[in-house]
C-alpha cells in the first residue's frame, strides 16, 4: 500500500535526524502524527465502504504510529476504530481506558467511553442499553469542549433514547449534535444525523417527516460524496415509501440505491436491495 511506503520514508528520515542535535519537537513528529490522523480517517472510509480487512490495516498502523510518538488521544482513536472492525481478537475498549486513565484526562476518558457504550446499544440486551444511556449521559457532559466528539455522543443518545421509546427526548438531544454538526461543516456527520431522525420518525409512524429528513441526508451525503451513505438513503426512503404505501415510488428509490451499490460493488447490498425489488414486481 502506499501509505506503507510514505511511512517507510518518515521513519528514514526520524533515524536520520536522530543523529544529529534535534530539536525537542522534531517536525518529523507532526509528520508522524499527520500521517496517523489520515490513517484514522481512511480506516473510518474503509469501514463505511464495507472494507473491514482494510480498516483494520489502516486503524493498526495509525495506533503503531500514534504509539510511537506517545500520543494518547490519537492512540484512543484508533483504537475505537480498531473495535469497531469485526474479528479484532482484543478488548480495544479495555485498553483505551487504560490510556486514558493514565494521561488523567477526564475528556479522553469519555472519548475512549464511547466505544462500550456503542457495543452496550447495539447488543440488543435491554439491561446493556439502559447501562449506555448512563455511560453516554456522563460523556455529553464531561467532553465539553470536545465538539465533534460531543456530537458523536448525542447521536450514540439518541439512538438510545430511540430504543428507550423515549421519541420527544431523542429528537432534542439529535437537534443539539444537528447544531455542532452545522457549525463544523460536518457533512457525513449531518447525513448520520438527519438518518438518525428520520428513523424516529418512522418509529411513530411519521412518514412525512421521516422522507423530509432522509431528503436532508442524501443532500449532505452528496456534498461529502459519501456513496455508502447515499445507498442507505435510498435504500431507507425506499423503505419508508413502502411502509407508506407508496409502492411506485418505493421501487424509484430501491433502484436508486441498487445503482450507487453496484458502482460501489457493495456485493451484500446489491443482494439485499434485489430482493427487495424482487419482492415488489
Amino acid at each position: 500500500m502506499r501509505y506503507r511506503i510514505y511511512v517507510a520514508i518518515i521513519f528514514t528520515s526520524l533515524v536520520y535526524i536522530s543523529c544529529s542535535s534535534a530539536p525537542k519537537t522534531p517536525p518529523q513528529s507532526l509528520m508522524v502524527r499527520n500521517e496517523a490522523g489520515r490513517l484514522v480517517l481512511l480506516g473510518a472510509k474503509s469501514l463505511r465502504e464495507g472494507q473491514p480487512a482494510a480498516a483494520r490495516e489502516y486503524y493498526a498502523e495509525a495506533y503503531r504510529l500514534y504509539t510511537l510518538v506517545d500520543e494518547s488521544e490519537g492512540r484512543i482513536r484508533a483504537l475505537d476504530g480498531l473495535g469497531r472492525v469485526p474479528g479484532v481478537d482484543f478488548d480495544a475498549w479495555q485498553k483505551a481506558q487504560e490510556i486514558a486513565a493514565e494521561a488523567g484526562d477526564e475528556g479522553l476518558v469519555a472519548l475512549a467511553s464511547l466505544l462500550l457504550a456503542e457495543r452496550k446499544l447495539f447488543s440488543g440486551d435491554v439491561k446493556d442499553i439502559e447501562s449506555a444511556e448512563k455511560l453516554l449521559s456522563q460523556a455529553v457532559t464531561k467532553l465539553g469542549s470536545r465538539l465533534t466528539d460531543k456530537a458523536r455522543a448525542l447521536r450514540l443518545y439518541c439512538n438510545v433514547l430511540k430504543q428507550l421509546k423515549r421519541y420527544e427526548e431523542a429528537v432534542q438531544v439529535l437537534k443539539t449534535a444537528i447544531d455542532i454538526d452545522k457549525n463544523n461543516k460536518s457533512y457525513i456527520e449531518l447525513a448520520s444525523d438527519y438518518y438518525l431522525l428520520a428513523s424516529v420518525y418512522s418509529k411513530q409512524e411519521n412518514y412525512a417527516l421521516a422522507i423530509t429528513h432522509l431528503t436532508n441526508a442524501v443532500t449532505y451525503d452528496r456534498q461529502a460524496e459519501n456513496g455508502s451513505g447515499l445507498g442507505s438513503d435510498y435504500l431507507a426512503l425506499g423503505t419508508v415509501y413502502e411502509k407508506a404505501g407508496n409502492i411506485e415510488l418505493a421501487r424509484v428509490h430501491y433502484k436508486k440505491a441498487l445503482d450507487i451499490y453496484t458502482a460501489g460493488r457493495f456485493n451484500d447490498k446489491i443482494d439485499e436491495v434485489s430482493k427487495r425489488l424482487s419482492i415488489l414486481q
